[in-house]
């Protein structure tokens, strides 16, 4: 609009300029009236007046002409009515940030109407002021300034009916020239309902791993209750005969020997008649915390049933599980109760190493089993090793079975199994023929 209203000006001065010049050329030919013949003064206060009232008209003219014109005139309405076949908002800013087009589909989406956009400041709609617009100008901005392309902006807008929009800005600056921006082209997506469906998928993604870690606990939980023993919180036989065939297993790749380890209470009956289930309890309860201290390191404390328990330790040798057999023994026999004050305590304990001959953790219980009974048959409250070599002084020969007696034993069964397994062939043989 300047630039048009200083070239009607231009051409103004112009049309004075000749005007001027034609009043002189009268002067000169003699048409001027009589009563200014002479007054060179008079002229040239004539000729300024000329001047001075040539220019207002037109100035008076031009604003009046200029006045009459809308923004919304600089487009054909052919134009306008293509936008509104866009899908996505849109707005033609001049390079004063004012509006000269915006389509059906921004207007529907912002609630304003076309008419109240156009001519109006882009600024003066009703953004949501974020510290990011603050710091960095809205997108339309900063494409005039730096004249390029800003993409994917998000902006958030207040609609007149409650709530905000989140809409994805994009704008191109529209150069006069190289250097100087004669508008931009913006366009609006609104993505408020995808932002809202990916904050819920988020909410549900964390939900989930809540829920994900919540269960994992809560099996770690279930896994741990399940290998637990209720009344002493030490493993139970199922615990221990995972622990021992992974320990079986693995024996030759690690250094030391199995050790097998049989507790039994002596005299818990006797516990039980006397002072009643509820001390019995708590006897197997602190009996249970000395094992569970005593042994710690490379081994699993079982209750086994009943008074009974059994540890598993790894990397042992036969004096290392003699010594912590023997150690617990003793820390056992010292347990003192308040009520009642009288009662003492007392353990058996067999021990069995997966040196002494033992084809799999079955056996060595067995072999640890037989030692507890002799350690029973010898006076309780006593270790006893399993060994190969008969010590009449402190085991029984019961306690010791040689490698050759076993494997003659086992020959035995075999045979015996066979026997069966050829006497049902020959009846089903018999049923047969008789049928026949």
């Amino acid at each position: 609009m300047l630039k048009l209203y200083l070239a009607s000006l231009r051409i103004a001065i112009v049309v004075i300029c000749v005007g001027i010049s034609i009043v002189l050329c009268t002067k000169i030919l003699g048409f001027v009236p009589d009563r200014l013949h002479g007054d060179s003064r008079s002229i040239i206060q004539f000729v300024v007046f000329l001047v001075v009232a040539g220019v207002g008209a037109y100035t008076l003219l031009v604003a009046r002409l200029m006045g009459s014109f809308k923004v919304s005139q600089v487009v054909a309405d052919r134009v306008r009515k293509s936008l509104d076949a866009f899908s996505e908002g849109l707005l033609l800013l001049d390079e004063r940030q004012r509006i000269v087009v915006a389509n059906r589909a921004l207007s529907e989406t912002i609630g304003v109407k076309q008419g109240r956009l156009v001519g109006c400041k882009v600024q003066s709609l009703n953004w949501a002021k974020s510290p990011a617009s603050a710091t960095n100008g809205y997108p339309w901005v900063r494409a005039a300034v730096e004249l390029q392309r800003q993409s994917e902006a998000l902006i958030r807008y207040k609609h007149p009916e409650g709530g905000y929009r989140l809409l994805a800005v994009n704008a191109s600056p529209i150069a006069a020239s190289e250097s100087t921006p004669g508008g931009v082209l913006v366009t609006f997506r609104d993505v408020t309902v995808a932002e809202e469906h990916h904050a819920e998928l988020e909410q549900m993604v964390v939900m989930l791993k809540n829920n994900r870690e919540e269960m994992r606990n809560r099996n770690r939980q279930l896994q741990v209750l399940a290998t637990l023993d209720a009344l002493t919180e030490c493993r139970n036989r199922r615990a221990l005969f995972e622990f021992f065939e992974l320990a079986w297993t693995e024996r030759h790749q690690k250094a030391g020997e199995i050790a097998c380890l049989m507790f039994d209470n002596d005299h818990f009956k006797s516990v039980n008649d006397t002072y009643g289930h509820q001390v019995g309890d708590m006897v197997l309860q602190r009996v249970a915390n000395v094992l569970k201290d005593s042994f710690t390191d490379s081994a699993i404390v079982c209750r086994y049933g009943g008074e009974e328990f059994c540890v598993v330790m790894t990397n042992a040798n036969a004096g290392k599980a003699f010594e912590a057999a023997e150690l617990a023994r003793q820390r056992i026999e010292e347990l003192r109760f308040e009520k009642p004050a009288d009662l003492t305590v007392s353990v058996s304990i067999g021990v069995s190493m997966s040196g002494y001959g033992a084809e799999d953790p079955q056996e060595m219980i067995h072999q640890a089993d037989r030692c507890l009974y002799v350690a029973k048959e010898q006076g309780r409250n006593r270790v006893i090793m399993f060994s190969d070599a008969v010590d009449k002084t402190t085991q029984s020969p019961d306690c010791v079975c040689s490698t050759e007696t076993r494997r003659t034993e086992r020959i035995k069964k075999k045979e015996t199994v066979r026997g069966i397994v050829a006497l049902l062939d020959v009846m089903e043989e018999n049923a047969y023929s008789s049928k026949m």
